[in-house]
């Protein structure tokens, strides 16, 4: 190779490759084949790559106007009673529901878009599980790559 040759052409880095892997993690994760779990207090930081305050402000905010309200019309002790209550239905319907909200993001938005699943991958807190074997890997260590080809062509007839 002379210095005015041109280098030859590196290997590409095969994104497509990687999106048809993603794909079929999707499609393994519909199907029950593989278990996509999210640790919900690592995804539930403020750095978390598909965070979204919102879900969580929507309840407080919610909260707070009908405890004032409640406050205003009716007076102290029903106004601290509303907030012991709202406080409660926060910890009991208002967590499960953020917690569905993130674990749909999760499959929605970075099932669906590689540039999110490698992101979330990175930061770590999602899980994948064979459910036959139990056996699991988590990012960022993980090889997911890896482990869902091994999975599907285990899964393949």
């Amino acid at each position: 190779m002379s210095i005015i040759e041109p280098p030859p052409a590196l290997a590409p880095t095969a994104p497509q490759d990687e999106r048809a892997i993603l794909a079929r993690l999707r499609t393994l994760h519909e199907t029950a084949q593989i278990r996509v779990a999210i640790d919900r207090k690592k995804l539930s930081h403020m750095d978390f790559p598909l965070a979204l305050e919102a879900d969580g402000n929507r309840w407080a905010y919610a909260i707070v106007i009908l405890v004032g309200l409640v406050w205003w019309h009716f007076g102290l002790v029903p106004g601290l009673t509303g907030a012991v209550v709202g406080f409660l239905i926060y910890q009991t319907i208002g967590q499960r529901w953020v917690a569905h909200r993130l674990e749909r993001r999760v499959h929605d938005r970075g099932l669906g878009e590689l540039d999110n699943w490698r992101k979330l991958w990175r930061f770590g807190g999602v899980i994948l599980t064979d459910p036959t074997t139990g056996e699991t890997c988590q990012g960022p260590e993980g090889r997911w790559m890896g482990f869902v080809e091994a999975i599907d062509r285990r899964t393949q007839p």
